[in-house]
C-alpha cells in the first residue's frame, strides 16, 4: 500500500532529516504494523496527494476530512480524530477591522485542495478573499508577509504552528465548522480486504487506548 500525506504539523511532518512523522502518521504506521501490511509513505503538496489517492488503487491521502461532498471518492477508514476547525486571524489586522467578527472582512490563505476554503465559502466568505498555496508553512508565510490576514486550523495544529513561528501573533476568532472527522482515505478501487484490515487495525489501536497515548505524546 502507497499512502500520500502533506506537511502538517503535528498531524503529519516531515523531520530535517526527512524522517515522517506527526499524530496521524504513527497512527498509520501503528494500523499497518497490527494489520501485517507494509505501507510507504510520502510527502508531496496537498493537492497532489489528493489526486493521486483518486486515482491509484491501493493508495490512500491522510489527514483527511470526511465531508458530504468527498463520501464517493474514497473508502473511508476511522474515525482517526474530531474535526474542528478555527479561524485564526493576525492581531494587528483584527484592529485595523475594529475587532470586527464578520468573517467576511478578512483575506484568508488556504491550502490548495483542503476544505477550508470550501467552508469559507459556506461561510459567505468570497472566493476573491481567499489566497491558495501548496502547503501549510506556505500559507503562515504568507500571513507573516501580510499578504493575507487570517489562516483557518485546528487548536492543536495552529498551537504547533505558533510555537514555531517565529512569534506570530494571532486571535482565535471563531469556530468554522465541526463537520465530520479526518480519516484515512483509500481509493475506492482498492483491494477490499486491504480495507477490512486497516480497518479493524485501527479499531484495536483506538480501543487498546494507542490513538490516545499518541495525540498525547505531540499534545502534552
Amino acid at each position: 500500500m502507497h499512502a500520500y500525506t502533506e506537511e502538517w504539523p503535528p498531524y503529519n511532518y516531515s523531520e530535517r532529516n526527512g524522517e515522517l512523522k506527526g499524530i496521524a502518521t504513527e497512527a498509520l504506521r501503528a494500523a499497518c504494523h497490527e494489520a501485517g501490511l507494509h505501507c510507504k509513505i510520502e510527502s508531496v503538496p496537498w493537492a497532489r496527494a489528493y489526486a493521486w489517492a483518486q486515482s491509484k488503487p491501493n493508495t490512500l491521502v491522510y489527514t483527511t476530512a470526511r465531508k458530504p461532498e468527498r463520501e464517493q471518492q474514497f473508502i473511508w477508514i476511522g474515525p482517526l480524530l474530531p474535526r474542528s476547525t478555527w479561524v485564526f486571524v493576525r492581531a494587528d489586522a483584527l484592529k485595523q477591522h475594529g475587532d470586527s467578527r464578520d468573517l467576511k472582512a478578512y483575506r484568508y490563505g488556504v491550502v490548495r485542495g483542503e476544505a477550508a476554503a470550501q467552508d469559507l465559502a459556506a461561510a459567505g466568505v468570497p472566493a476573491t478573499a481567499i489566497l491558495s498555496d501548496s502547503s501549510n508553512a506556505a500559507v503562515l508565510k504568507l500571513l507573516q508577509g501580510g499578504w493575507v490576514d487570517a489562516m483557518v486550523d485546528t487548536e492543536i495544529g495552529m498551537a504547533w504552528s505558533q510555537r514555531n513561528a517565529g512569534g506570530l501573533e494571532l486571535t482565535r476568532l471563531a469556530k468554522l465548522s465541526d463537520e465530520g472527522a479526518y480519516y484515512f482515505a483509500l481509493n475506492p478501487k482498492s483491494d477490499p480486504a486491504l480495507a477490512d484490515k486497516l480497518s479493524a487495525a485501527l479499531e484495536q489501536l483506538r480501543k487498546a487506548g494507542s490513538i490516545d497515548e499518541i495525540v498525547r505524546r505531540y499534545t502534552r
